[in-house]
């Protein structure tokens, strides 16, 4: 199936692959890797009331896609977070 430029940019930031027929996978990013701007990246700026999220040590993307135990514990620290402002 062909997806549209905005249909791609929406699968991606629900943390779905496209593969092309042939084509090679694509690269992941690694380890630790910052968020990309998006969506849920804005979800966890206002649930910490913040724009700086530097200090939480966010884990990398795909675990927090894929990882319950990760949100939850990514929750108990937006929620020292807010207290804290």
């Amino acid at each position: 199936m062909n997806w549209s430029a905005d249909q791609q940019v929406l699968l991606g930031a629900m943390g779905y692959v496209l593969y092309r027929h042939g084509a090679a996978a694509p690269e992941v990013p690694e380890a630790g890797a910052v968020l990309p701007e998006g969506r849920l990246l804005q979800a966890l700026r206002r649930a910490a009331r913040r724009d700086d999220l530097d200090g939480l040590a966010l884990p990398p993307f795909e675990k927090l896609r894929a990882d319950a135990s990760a949100k939850r514990a990514l929750w108990a620290r937006l929620r020292a977070a807010r207290r804290s402002r």
